[in-house]
């Protein structure tokens, strides 16, 4: 009787002598063993029935990856076709998009344009209807007064003079005030437009840099490089030894730099990345991570500044949303920080580390304390000083707008001399809706009252509706 050696199983059975295990297996008569495997030791024997295992594993997954590769080929790359197709569908509706607001914006400016324009014309067309008004009033008066004088005698040809003079001077200061009022009117509407102007490139500009994270970060670093330079006047540097942004030389202390412009939380693997930096170059012995708008990953959120001894001597500071903390209290923090740090690296070079180290090392862990507690007040603080600031800012737009009402009103009682002289004034006449009352500025005063500035009186002199407002 015949065995299929594809059906037949090849083990026999495994015996037990001493250490040592016999294993029998049947094979066909005219195999011949190889004589590499006659040859080798029992790990090597062992090595080739484990690999063999394996190569029998994988023998039934050869026909499975032909199928894949030969059936689903072309299902593939109708798939690849299709994402391809969309790939290209997105990037050009968004194209489409960002034309379309840009010429939205541009139509509105065109259109604000336009509006001020017509608004001007209309005020000129207006401005010298009431002033031919006036002269025609004027000289109708002059009219009535020359024909009154020549029926007088000679003598009072000289009051006719006078009057004629005075008319004419009034003339005179009602077409200034005019021109001076179309002269701001005008230099406003220009100051209006280089505004809109100067905002729409600022807007294509940030547009363009926001796109790409490589000048986003590029904006970051030349930010905190300049602010660098201006207020403690470090050069910073980019030096092919280090991976970091920049380094720099600080009270004799080599410092390491890195910036990070995220529009989302640095993620931690920046942070050991940096530390790796740090330990590589174990002469820099303090580091400087920053973070300028966004938080980091592993680190506390409250708390925007923060400090840890790497590597038994170097010293690493985080910085969190660093664009809302004071800059000149950043650069002040590093800088003291450095020199406390310089300060511990000149006296641990001085001393025997195998006496003084335990000593050493109990300081830096009571002096870590009142440094953190120094860096987490200090955070509190600048904090409440941003906060201060952007009240006092409100404060002092209150009082601005009270002050400009306070003008509008002298231009008023301006316009009533004027009227008064030439005979139009009424005191029957009522305050008229175009003018603006003084703002009511309300102060808060540290102890929780509050206090309102005293109201000024109405103005009961007639405004001439075609002076404007300044």
């Amino acid at each position: 009787m015949s065995l299929n050696p594809n059906d037949t199983p090849s083990f026999v059975s495994r015996e037990q002598v001493g250490e040592l295990s016999v294993l029998t297996f049947h094979t066909q008569s005219s195999y011949l063993l190889p004589d590499n495997l006659v040859s080798c030791s029992i790990t090597q024997f062992q090595s080739v029935l484990t690999f063999a295992a394996k190569l029998i594993g994988m023998e039934a997954t050869i026909t499975d990856e032909y199928t894949r590769t030969s059936l689903f080929a072309e299902y593939l790359k109708d798939i690849e076709q299709r994402q391809s197709q969309e790939k290209a569908d997105i990037i050009k509706r968004y194209e489409t998009q960002a034309n379309s607001e840009l010429a939205a914006a541009k139509a509105e400016y065109e259109h604000a344009y336009k509006q001020s324009q017509k608004a001007s014309e209309a005020l000129e067309a207006e401005l010298e209807s009431s002033h031919r008004k006036e002269i025609r009033g004027l000289s109708k008066k002059i009219a009535e007064l020359e024909a009154e004088v020549s029926t007088l005698n000679k003598s009072e040809s000289l009051i006719r003079e006078r009057c004629q003079e005075e008319a004419a001077r009034h003339l005179k200061v009602v077409e200034e005030s005019h021109k001076e009022i179309i002269r701001m009117k005008d230099e406003c509407l220009a100051h209006r437009e280089q505004r809109l102007f100067a905002k729409e490139q600022e807007i294509q500009s940030k547009i363009r840099r926001n796109a790409s994270s490589v000048l986003r970060g590029h904006d970051g670093e030349h930010y905190f490089k300049t602010m660098a330079k201006e207020k403690m006047n470090w050069d910073l540097v980019k030096a092919p030894t280090f991976s970091c942004d920049y380094s720099a030389t600080i009270n004799s202390l080599p410092v390491l730099f890195e910036i990070k412009n995220y529009t989302d939380n640095v993620k931690s693997d920046e942070v050991k990345k940096f530390l790796r930096d740090m330990k590589l170059h174990p002469e820099a012995y303090v580091g400087i991570f920053i973070s300028l708008n966004t938080n980091i990953q592993g680190k506390d959120p409250n708390v925007p500044i923060s400090m840890e001894w790497v590597n038994d001597s170097q010293c690493v500071m985080y910085f969190q949303s660093c664009a809302d903390i004071d800059v000149e209290y950043t650069l002040s923090i590093i800088n003291q920080v450095i020199r406390i740090t310089h300060s511990f690296k000149n006296i641990i070079e001085s001393r025997e580390l195998n006496s003084d180290e335990p000593i050493f090392k109990s300081r830096i862990d009571q002096a870590k304390v009142f440094l953190d507690r120094m860096i987490t007040r200090g955070s509190k603080l600048m904090k409440k000083v941003v906060s201060d600031k952007k009240q006092q800012t409100d404060m002092l737009e209150m009082y601005t707008a009270h002050n400009l009402s306070e003008l509008k009103y002298q231009q008023a009682d301006l316009m009533t001399t004027l009227q008064t002289l030439l005979g139009e004034y009424s005191e029957d006449s009522e305050e008229p809706d175009s003018v603006v009352r003084p703002a009511e500025v309300t102060v808060v005063v540290e102890d929780g009252t509050t206090k309102k500035p005293a109201q000024k009186r109405k103005s009961r002199a007639k405004i001439d509706t075609t002076a404007g407002t300044i």
